[in-house]
Order: structure tokens, then sequence, then C-alpha cells
């Protein structure tokens, strides 16, 4: 590779504002020619039965009364014995006894059938954990890959996060805070998962991450991905407080999807007041995801390209081609991964050094204005 440090992928501001506006609502609505009106409830006033008139009752009681015990036999054909109009105790006993069994067979077969199952419940949906191998390779990509793609991907536009000016630190824990709000469901947030993990895996180490593919009813449909719902991470440079408001699990009502992590009233506030066009610019959409706080120094609201690179690709396909600079969705992946590295850099205080001071994330903070 040349010396000469790249320049940033010309881009009018078209494309600029169309990538701004790869997001989702955070209502979590699925888009209009996937909804549907809820199924209609039937309204019951108890049995159905005409409500009984008690004079008549009281009648037919008194007259049952006077007419005397019936005879034996009646009507029934001599030699057989009339049937009794109960069953006895312990034949109810008995039979119950016959069910029970049969229920906890079933249940222990069921059991027994799941048990080998790595999945575990999770609310609304389930959790299955990402395998070895795929986070294996989306959180180790060798340093030559970053540094011989820096911030070039010739088959689609990337965008860096948006900086901000003058406003107080985020931090968690004592440490600049990173800041995730998304949704299972959404394509957006599918593929700005890929680089935000490889990006921040050059600060520490991800633990539980999950896999997870976007809503099939939604554009991009089935976009493989992985998810933040259960996943942790540890750094010494830098905190990651990921929420995954919503899952992937259409809601009962048939208008949008089931809420999987709550936000806390911190979280609101951080939200209601920078996923605006007052830090985002005119183009964003107010309160979209996937929406990156980077320690109030730069923000993210939407994907950083098009989810369609990804389009047709296993999660398997894409973390393996991750070692390779020339292909294209790789191209994609690292340079945004590289822009969201030198962002965390400008919190760290360029730390680590082996990172901040690489060739792939010196060209993308030259491009984006964090140094000279």
């Amino acid at each position: 590779m040349a010396d000469e440090t790249p320049q940033p992928p010309s881009r009018s501001q078209a494309d600029k504002d169309k990538s701004k506006q790869q997001s989702r609502p955070v209502t979590g609505q699925k888009p209009k020619s996937a909804g549907g009106a809820s199924k209609s409830q039937r309204s019951s006033n108890g049995s159905g039965k005409a409500p009984t008139n008690p004079r008549k009752a009281a009648q037919a009681q008194a007259a049952k009364k006077a007419s005397g015990p019936p005879k034996k036999g009646g009507n029934r054909p001599s030699g057989r014995p009339a049937p009794r109009d109960r069953r006895s105790p312990t034949a109810l006993l008995t039979w119950g006894a016959v069910a029970l069994v049969l229920i906890i067979v079933v249940v222990l077969v069921v059991i027994k059938a799941t048990g080998g199952n790595s999945t575990v419940p999770n609310g609304p949906t389930a959790f299955t954990p990402a395998p070895a191998s795929v986070v294996q390779d989306v959180t180790n990509i060798p340093a030559s890959v970053y540094n011989t793609v820096g911030i070039n991907s010739p088959v689609t536009s990337v965008t860096p996060p948006t900086l901000i000016k003058g406003q107080t630190p985020l931090t968690y824990d004592g440490k600049p805070g990173v800041f995730y709000l998304g949704g299972e469901y959404c394509p957006y947030c599918a593929a700005e998962r890929w680089p935000l993990i490889a990006a921040l895996s050059r600060f520490g180490t991800f633990s539980s991450l999950g896999e997870m593919e976007s809503s099939g009813q939604d554009v991009y449909a089935n976009t493989q991905t992985f998810t933040f719902v259960k996943a942790k991470f540890e750094s010494p440079y830098v905190t990651f407080r990921p929420v995954e408001h919503f899952s992937n699990v259409p809601a009962a009502s048939g208008s949008g999807y089931t809420v999987l992590t709550p936000l806390t009233a911190e979280e609101v506030a951080l939200v209601n007041k920078y996923s605006t066009a007052t830090y985002l610019g005119s183009s964003a959409q107010p309160g979209a995801i996937p929406f990156i706080d980077y320690g109030n120094k730069a923000l993210s609201s939407g994907a950083s390209y098009s989810p369609s690179i990804l389009s047709g690709f296993s999660r398997e396909q894409i973390a393996g081609g991750l070692s390779d600079p020339t292909n294209p969705v790789t191209q994609t992946i690292v340079a945004t991964a590289n822009y969201i590295t030198a962002t965390i850099c400008a919190t760290t205080g360029q730390q680590p050094g082996s990172v901040c001071t690489s060739k792939g994330v010196t060209d993308a903070s030259k491009a984006m204005g964090l140094s000279s």
C-alpha cells in the first residue's frame, strides 16, 4: 500500500442523507406493508344457556316429588340393568390418577427432547450463543486487514459518526461510555452490530454474544447478525452499555414487536436529548435505531452503511471473510470499524496506543477531523 494517507470516499450530501435514514423508529413498529389488524375478540356472558324461570322451576320440582320414585325397570328392556346416574368416587379418582401420570410422562419426554438444545428462555424470544468460531472471526480481525482497508469501501457508502462539541463526557464506572440502543428485529441494527463488535474488541473482550437475525417481515429480511441482550464486555479503557429494546418477535396485538429490555430513566433522557436534529442534523430521524452515543463525543443514528451488502450471506460466510481485505463485505465492515475505533480513541486519550496509532485508525481520525 502507498504511504500516502487515503482520503475518505467521495460522497454527495444525498448519499450522507440516505445513509442517515437507514434506521427504524424506536417505537418498534413494523413497516406498513407488513402490518395487519389484530383479530377481533368475541364476547361471552357465561355458558350461553337461557336463564331459568324461578316459578316454573319450582312447579316442576313439586310435580316430580308428587309422582314418587320411578318404577324399577321402567321402559328399559328386561334383563338389562339400568345405568348408574353417577360415577363412583373410586372410579373418578382412578381416572384422575391415570391422567396425572400421563401428563407427567409427556412433560418428561418434552424436557428430555429439548434438554440438549443450547437455547434458554429469555423473555419473548430465545437466546442462542453465537458459535465460537464466528465470535473469534469478528473479534480478532488481523491488524493488517484494518490497515489495508483503511476507510475505503468501493462498493457502498460508509458514513462515520457525527462529532458533537461542548458536552459533558458520558462515563460509566469511571470510564468513557459507549451507549447503544437497538432492536433485534431491526435490519439496520443488524448491519451496525458487525463493525461495532469488531471495533470494541480492539479495546476489550466480549462474552455471551448471541446469534440473531433481523425480522423476516422487514426490509433486508433475515439479515444475519448478533444480539447484545446477554452480552458482557470487559475493558480497562471503555465501558459498553447496550440495550436491545425490542425483540424480533411480533407483538400479540399484531402491531410492532415485543419489548425485550426496558430503558431506564437515565437512558430515556439521553436518547431524548441527543437523538435529535439538533445534534444529528436535519436529515436524521429523531429517536431512530440503532442509536449510539460515543462518550458524548460523537453520535450515530441509523446504520453506517446499507444492510443490502450483507443480503444472501450466512453469519459464517460474513465472519469467515473478515480476514480477506479484498472481500467487499469485509471492506465495508472494516472501514466502518476503523471510523468507530477512531471515535472511541478520541474518548480514551488515544489508548491503547497500539490501536489508536495504527494506520487504519489514524486515516479515519484525519478524515473525520479528529486529528490533523
